[in-house]
């Protein structure tokens, strides 16, 4: 028996719970039952994985409530959902941050605003060209020096190799952030400024992700908040770029194309299963 927390194969029984078989793992020194779930949760892996991909899809939670309760014949509220959406949208963004990417030469750079209780606010990303990877992305309440530097470093610690070329518009906050954590690449990698969506060479595939995302967010109503904002635009970095298929690539996902191998057959499913065991290990080791 592997325990579902670490992959351990030292494992014992350790009595029953509401006659179910809970075992001991030595190794992480959790307990765990032989069940179809994630650790310490109620339902059914299926079911929380089907809320997560609906969600990131554009539904929103009050639907996916619905569709659970026609289609697995329970009971799931609205804030349990949320909560699902929430620890899985950040277990799985820090996982998948410690992943390498193996990229293209060209990237581009762009920001849009996204509108949070009435205010504007902004989102910065970075794509790769040739894998559609989203290399860095970024919420922030303005656009300044300070934004630009977080996004790139984001980038720097992400990619195996550093780009030739970033497309960027005239936004001033760009040039700071690139020098720093590219500047030291010499001639390798340079910053090209004031490229526009009809420009050559143009913006048009950021522009088409800034579509895609705002299609996802249009029903979303609880965005009244930075910090779940923020959560909710993690789990999109995260189901663009390791489960949703990229016409433009036949069919692989972004990070597929950027050479992360990961054998995700059951999506969020397989994904969770090893940011789990990722968060489990690393605490073990850490202690």
């Amino acid at each position: 028996m592997n325990c579902k927390n670490c992959g351990s194969t030292k494992t014992i029984k350790k009595g029953k719970v509401n006659g179910q078989q809970r075992y001991l793992c030595k190794d992480c020194c959790k307990t765990f039952i032989d069940n179809d779930n994630f650790t310490n949760m109620r339902n059914k892996k299926h079911i929380i994985a089907f809320a997560m991909d609906l969600y990131f899809e554009g539904m929103s939670v009050r639907k996916i409530e619905r569709q659970i309760q026609y289609l697995f014949k329970i009971k799931v509220s609205p804030v349990s959902i949320y909560k699902w959406i929430t620890k899985y949208s950040t277990l799985t963004k820090q996982y998948t941050d410690t992943l390498k990417a193996d990229l293209g030469e060209k990237w581009h750079v762009d920001e849009t605003v996204i509108k949070i209780k009435g205010k504007q606010k902004w989102f910065w990303e970075i794509i790769d060209e040739k894998t559609r990877f989203m290399v860095a992305e970024h919420l922030s309440k303005s656009r300044t020096i300070k934004d630009s530097k977080i996004l790139f470093k984001d980038a720097r610690n992400r990619c195996i190799k550093k780009p030739r070329i970033v497309y960027a518009d005239g936004c001033f906050a760009y040039r700071k952030g690139f020098n720093l954590y590219f500047g030291d690449c010499g001639r390798y990698s340079k910053l090209i400024q004031n490229v526009g969506i009809n420009a050559r060479p143009h913006q048009n595939m950021i522009e088409r992700l800034h579509g895609t995302l705002k299609d996802m967010i249009r029903a979303r109503r609880g965005m009244d908040q930075m910090d779940k904002t923020e959560v909710m635009l993690d789990g999109w970095f995260v189901y663009y770029n390791f489960l949703r298929p990229h016409s433009s690539l036949g069919g692989k996902t972004p990070a597929e194309a950027a050479g992360i191998k990961l054998n995700l057959e059951n999506r969020w499913e397989s994904l969770i299963d090893l940011a789990t065991k990722w968060k489990n290990i690393k605490s073990r080791n850490f202690n």
